[in-house]
């Protein structure tokens, strides 16, 4: 009689492909730190976003967030996830590039970071142009003093004004600018107007707390440019701060004509010293990882940006 033969034990299920739309929103509750924030970016509900974390967990098998009356936080898996996801959006943002490329259309999503003085001052303003002449393009705008890390944070460009402080990267020279002091009208009312640097001693002044290049003004004097120590009586711990406070008529300020020049053409600051200026410029880079350049989406904003830079003048 022919024995019977069990059947193999079942091996254990593979982990499933996780959906796109679930990491997209797993690593914005990781920026976020809520599911209620991203809901409401979203126009959704919390339970919603929650639930697909919840699928992310039952696929790898692993707990990805930590769950506190405090909030959210990441495992150190979660962690892990986070930058494969990361890497996983920006390819699929990189094939619809390659496609899109053939219809001659930029599409996708592109992150850019940039200082808050910048995107208050210029960015923002430049956006709806930008909105107009590629529909389907979505921007992701992140406001922030500090010099990020794009690989790390999955930043598609970032425009700095200092000096480029990441080998490696690819920096394209989108546009320039001066430094130039400048007042509100009625701290000039109130107080009078400086005539040479000399007289700023006797001015209240906006510095900045956590760059001290920019608390050396410089000046042309004589023919030379001459550095120009200063000290002030209100300081600011971000450029766009110490803008705020100069319009409130705190100080005098020593600030980039790429952000000042619409205040100055609504007579909302003036300038003053200008024989005395600085007559250097200083580059605006766009920096993106290599070979990213060159995607359609991200060309398409840094050409548009390098475009309103030369009209901003």
């Amino acid at each position: 009689m022919p024995s019977k033969t069990r059947p193999d034990a079942p091996a254990p299920e593979a982990p499933g492909h996780a959906a796109p739309a679930d990491l997209a929103l797993f690593v914005r509750v990781a920026e976020l730190g809520s599911f209620s924030a991203v809901a409401r970016e979203r126009d959704g509900v919390a339970s919603q976003v929650s639930r697909a974390v919840d699928r992310l967990e039952a696929i790898y098998r692993v707990r990805l967030l930590r769950r506190s009356t405090h909030g959210l936080s990441l495992t150190p898996e979660g962690g892990t996830l986070l930058q494969h996801a990361r890497q996983v959006l920006a390819a699929l943002g990189d094939l619809a590039d390659e496609l899109s490329a053939r219809r001659e259309r930029a599409s996708g999503v592109v992150r850019l970071a940039v200082s808050p003085a910048l995107a208050q001052c210029f960015v923002v303003p430049a956006l709806p142009a930008l909105a107009a002449r590629h529909p389907d393009l979505r921007i992701e705008l992140h406001a922030d003093d500090r010099i990020v890390d794009l690989a790390a944070e999955g930043f598609d460009v970032a425009l700095r004004t200092n000096h480029l402080r990441h080998e490696g990267l690819v920096a394209r020279r989108v546009g320039r600018f001066r430094r130039i002091v400048c007042a509100a009208p009625a701290l000039l009312a109130r107080l009078g107007t400086p005539q040479t640097p000399v007289d700023l001693a006797r001015f209240p002044l906006v510095t900045h707390l956590n760059a001290g290049h920019l608390n050396r003004w410089t000046f042309l004097i004589e023919g030379e440019r001459r550095p120009w120590p200063v000290s002030g009586r209100f300081s600011a711990n971000t450029t766009w701060l110490g803008l705020e406070m100069v319009r409130a008529g705190l100080g005098l300020g020593w600030h980039s004509t790429l952000l000042v020049a619409p205040l100055l053409a609504r007579g909302e600051l003036v300038e003053v010293l200008a024989p005395f200026r600085d007559p250097g410029w200083a580059p605006v880079w766009a920096v993106m990882l290599p070979e990213r350049d060159r995607l359609p989406r991200i060309r398409a904003v840094v050409d548009f940006l390098a475009e309103a830079m030369r009209e901003a003048g």
